[in-house]
């Protein structure tokens, strides 16, 4: 009978499992890592290809859907390192009897500073100055003070609430919209989108990406927005309608926008958002640190064993 296999896709995750893979070889499993080659994740087409051997994976951003599932009958459990899950059918996975965790609450200090580094590139145009002095020039690029600006934070788990803090220590204001947070028990004003969008200087997406929060910024939404206002996504792209918020930045309907996740990833080459001067691009790469990819990964193998052991 051939060893049961456990499959390791994410990059992150593949950087950190020498340090890891005795505990899973251990309890008796191959630990196989295929080849990324300098894509993002892999298709259900390519991981059915382990198909009845496989009992687990800790996963990235590979596609999870029914197809996955219904090939890999002796899977037992999915880790999704990292946060999002919407990569994943759950529906289908819960059919199929099939664990599926994520590893929760490991990125909210990264993601927040990450976000504030968008925040003070988009209002003190650093990226621009920099490139302006290597090409010899000596710009006075007029910025954006934040003390006493109100940043709207738009979903307020683990990473919302780390922003709220470092916006404190700003000295800005701080308001959030959350719908399954408790006002009442909240450190900040829980207010209702419309309003968060209508009054914010600085509006920061960190809500997961659910049907609820898809292409829940839109048009509709970005005419509220003040024209003055500044836009930062570090959720997930399709929170987003690019072509609404493009529309939006050519038109000054909206000062600037910093996007560290898009709705096609990589962000295509013809993507217009590439040609726009008040726009920072990132590369989905806001949890990206040597502590926060040590702390992720000890915790998905630690979920990971777990549910093999059960």
């Amino acid at each position: 009978m051939s060893v049961p296999l456990i499959l390791v896709t994410c990059r992150q995750m593949q950087i950190e499992l020498p340090r890891h893979r005795d505990r899973i070889e251990e309890l008796g499993y191959e630990v196989l890592v295929p080849d990324l080659g300098g894509r993002q994740q892999f298709s259900a087409a390519e991981l059915l290809e382990y198909g009845d051997r496989l009992v687990g994976i800790i996963a990235g951003d590979d596609e999870l859907d029914r197809t996955f599932f219904d090939g890999t009958p002796n899977l037992k459990t999915v880790i999704r390192w990292g946060i999002g899950m919407d990569s994943v059918d759950h529906e289908a996975a819960r059919e199929r009897g099939v664990t599926v965790r994520n590893t929760p609450g490991v990125f909210g200090q990264e993601v927040a500073d990450a976000a504030f580094g968008y925040i003070l590139n988009l209002v003190r145009g650093y990226i621009a100055v920099d490139a302006a002095v290597r090409r010899g020039e000596w710009p006075k690029f007029e910025g954006v003070t934040l003390a006493g600006a109100q940043l709207g934070i738009v979903g307020y788990g683990a990473i919302g609430r780390e922003i709220a803090k470092r916006a404190k220590g700003f000295d800005m204001d701080v308001v959030a919209h959350d719908p399954f947070i408790d006002a009442a028990q909240s450190d900040v004003p829980i207010v209702e989108l419309e309003k968060l969008l209508a009054t914010s200087r600085f509006i920061v997406l960190a809500c997961p990406l659910t049907p609820q929060t898809l292409r829940l910024v839109n048009a509709e939404r970005l005419a509220l927005v003040r024209p003055d206002a500044f836009l930062v996504n570090v959720a997930r792209g399709p929170v987003v309608v690019e072509k609404d918020l493009i529309d939006a930045l050519k038109h000054g309907r909206l000062a600037g926008a910093a996007l560290d996740v898009f709705e096609v990833e990589p962000l295509p080459i013809d993507s217009e958002l590439r040609t726009l001067p008040n726009v920072v691009l990132g590369a989905h790469n806001g949890s990206n640190t040597r502590e926060g990819v040590v702390r992720a990964s000890a915790t998905a193998v630690d979920f990971l064993i777990e549910e093999l052991i059960r």
